[in-house]
């Protein structure tokens, strides 16, 4: 069976020069100048070899990143065999199918796989399922997971995965449809992504071991694919369950969405799955002869609304290593969970019962023999026993560690239960490996004792990502700042904060220690906050004089839904802050003196006066659904923006027809807005828009009078 790309994206060919900009930018990452001067003659011949295409030249830069940077390792990707292969359409062959040579073979199964995916793929999906295939051996203290991560950064790396640009620890990716054509060719009749019927014969569709129906027919036949090893299905079609007992080699079972609603008792037959997947399902139970799968390895149970108990037999799955529960609302979770020492990922674990069945959920002690655990979440925490709670220490493998305690919808906390749950944080100290950490919910009325004293570096000094989400008790932030690997920090819903102070960078600590590595900064829904300075008003007056390195790294803040902060803190024009959100803040009358800033996002700040010394700025983007006309602070900064010769900027504006009206070329606001080099204005969410390039001129627009 010829297998060929479901979609090929044409796309535009580069000059060779833009071509060798983009070859270095992957390659030379530090601008090494003499380096790129000495080997720029061997590097615009491969460039001439990629004929133009950035996904080629991504690829062989992949390439070149293994490599020695000398004449003789750059003139052997160029004459390597590769370039003229035969038996793939033209388009895959070259500059991509070399670089699938150059993987490693461990890594080059794992990028053929990638194909599957119809979707954006997930990365710990990927991981799952490469463990469950066989792919990946253990190496030395390594896990298989952090092996099969490592696998999944090289193809980022080398461009076969592209990271979405909203994740900023690149979990969840893309693949570009040439490589995803290269995939499927260099796959065979193994895999298969797409609909049965589509098969150009019944025979190869009958050898395929790799399924993923991808369709909109209402239901999907499977019969007599006998030979599969893996069943991926994601909704609209619906399936005859009962056919995935007949599916005696099955490895890997992959039924989402809400047209699954059950799961037969056969399956507890299909000795081989080393993985199931029910995500999203609308299945009410599971059945009991699940336990019989000695050799699974993933139960994934994401989302499933409908399903509140899980069968006793779970704990007999002595081969588990991921149980995934998150978003599913169970009444408890069996005792003997603890029994799975191979448990390394566990999520949705849930405290106690909220169920009919007293006595049958578990306490914190179940954990206390789960010493292989790198990921792990727990619900439910004020329900937790005082004294069962020391039982992270033993966990020197855990990296990511999300608290949940129950919200709270009454609107009133007892002083006791505050206390208590206080007392239950402050022994869940977790190692100091720790590199993700999520509270959610917590209404003690301050963070435990291990996130807020003095040695919080020391405490955790690996953390890199720090989410406190409605902890909404607590008056004043721990002294993050001291943390010394934080590299994305989220605030939200922290309601009984009104200021944020010095205290937040760290006590007692000179202030260019502080945030050494963050990079993101989000602050969100914080209805009381008004004040935020990073300096005391003694180290106000001295500031020219010490000049004073704050947030040294940080490129991205984003504050949404704070209706009282007053102003952005003096000193942060010594960040070289990129990127600033600025969404909800109706007391914000300023955003003035960051010289480094690129690109400004502002929607509802209605008293926003004064937008200046933005002198790096090149793209303003401002949402006004409300009034008639253009703010009076964006005419003002139009009118005083710098220009210069490379000038680049691009405006966007959401708007209302009324002041859209304004924009048009003769009407009042076009004095202005003649002078950007670009700009894209919309109303009536986005059916009205006017579309402006000064150089070279393009002017256009759907407003006509009589829909105003």
């Amino acid at each position: 069976m010829k297998m060929r790309a479901v979609h090929i994206h044409n796309v535009s060919k580069l000059p060779s020069d833009f071509g060798w900009e983009l070859l270095c930018k992957k390659v030379f990452t530090n601008n090494e100048v003499s380096d790129m001067q000495r080997m720029k003659d061997i590097g615009m011949q491969i460039i001439e070899k990629c004929d133009g295409l950035p996904v080629a030249i991504k690829a062989i830069a992949g390439v070149l990143l293994t490599k020695d940077r000398n004449k003789r390792e750059w003139e052997n990707v160029l004459n390597n065999d590769a370039w003229t292969i035969t038996g793939l359409a033209k388009e895959l062959r070259g500059a991509l199918y070399l670089s699938y040579e150059a993987l490693p073979s461990a890594i080059k199964q794992c990028f053929l796989y990638c194909s599957l995916q119809p979707r954006e793929a997930h990365c710990e999906e990927l991981i799952h399922e490469w463990i469950a295939e066989g792919f990946i051996k253990p190496s030395g203290n390594a896990s298989m997971e952090d092996v099969a991560k490592d696998y999944y950064m090289e193809l980022i790396k080398r461009s076969f995965l592209q990271p979405h640009p909203d994740y900023v620890d690149m979990s969840i990716c893309t693949m570009h449809d040439l490589l995803r054509g290269l995939a499927q060719a260099l796959a065979g009749n193994e895999n298969f992504l797409g609909d049965p019927k589509d098969a150009q014969n019944i025979d190869s569709i009958k050898k395929v071991r790799r399924l993923t129906v991808s369709c909109e027919r209402d239901s999907v036949n499977i019969e007599h694919l006998d030979s599969l090893r893996r069943l991926s299905i994601w909704t609209p079609p619906n399936l005859n369950t009962p056919v995935i007992g007949s599916l005696k080699h099955l490895r890997l079972l992959i039924l989402n969405g809400y047209r699954i609603e059950n799961i037969p008792d056969s399956i507890g037959d299909l000795v081989h799955l080393r993985l199931v997947d029910l995500c999203y399902t609308r299945i009410c139970e599971l059945p009991e002869p699940l336990g019989n799968l000695i050799n699974l390895q993933f139960l994934l149970l994401s989302g499933c609304e409908s399903l509140h108990i899980l069968p006793k037999s779970i704990t007999k799955l002595c081969s588990l290593r991921s149980l995934i529960l998150q978003d599913t609302p169970l009444n408890y979770v069996p005792k003997g969970i603890g029994k799975l020492e191979h448990l390394n990922f566990l999520t949705g674990f849930t405290i106690g019962n909220s169920g009919i069945n007293e006595g049958e959920g578990c306490d914190l002690e179940e954990l206390q023999l789960l010493k292989n655990l790198s990921s792990l979440e727990i619900k439910n925490l004020e329900k937790a026993r005082f004294e069962s709670v020391s039982m992270l220490s033993n966990k020197p493998r855990l990296r990511k560690l999300m608290l949940r305690c129950t919200p709270n919808t009454s609107g009133h906390i007892q002083q006791q239960e505050m206390d208590k749950i206080v007392q239950v944080f402050d022994e869940l100290s977790p190692p100091p490996g720790l590199i993700d950490l999520l509270f959610v919910n917590f209404f003690g009325a301050r963070y435990p004792k291990w996130l807020t004293s003095s040695s919080i570096g020391a405490a955790l000094p690996e953390l890199t990502g720090l989410h406190l989400v409605d902890c909404c008790n607590c008056l004043q932030l721990p002294q993050l700042g001291q943390l010394p690997q934080l590299n994305y920090l989220q605030i939200e819903g922290a309601t009984a904060v009104v200021s944020i102070g010095p205290e937040f960078l760290g006590n007692g600590e000179p202030a260019e220690s502080a945030f050494p590595k963050l990079e993101y900064l989000i602050f969100r829904d914080m209805h009381n906050w008004e004040e935020w300075s990073l300096i005391s008003e003694a180290e106000g007056n001295q500031l020219e004089a010490r000049k004073p390195l704050l947030f040294p790294r940080l490129i991205f803040i984003s504050i949404k839904n704070c209706p009282k902060l007053k102003a952005l803190p003096r000193g942060l024009n010594q960040a070289s802050i990129q990127e600033l959100v600025i969404d909800g803040a109706h007391s914000l009358s300023g955003v003035t003196d960051l010289p480094a800033l690129r690109e400004l996002n502002v929607g509802d700040c209605p008293i926003l006066e004064c937008v200046e010394k933005l002198d790096s700025l090149q793209r303003l983007t401002m949402l006004d659904e409300k009034n008639k006309s253009l703010p009076e602070w964006l005419i003002s900064f139009l009118q005083q923006r710098k220009r210069r010769d490379d000038d680049q900027f691009h405006l966007r504006l959401t708007c209302t027809a009324q002041a859209l009206k304004g924009c048009l070329k003769g009407r009042s606001y076009w004095v202005f807005l003649q002078q950007v080099p670009r700009l894209e204005a919309y109303a009536n969410g986005g059916s009205l828009y006017l579309k402006y390039t000064k150089e070279p001129y393009s002017y256009q627009t759907n407003l006509v009078e009589d829909i105003i």
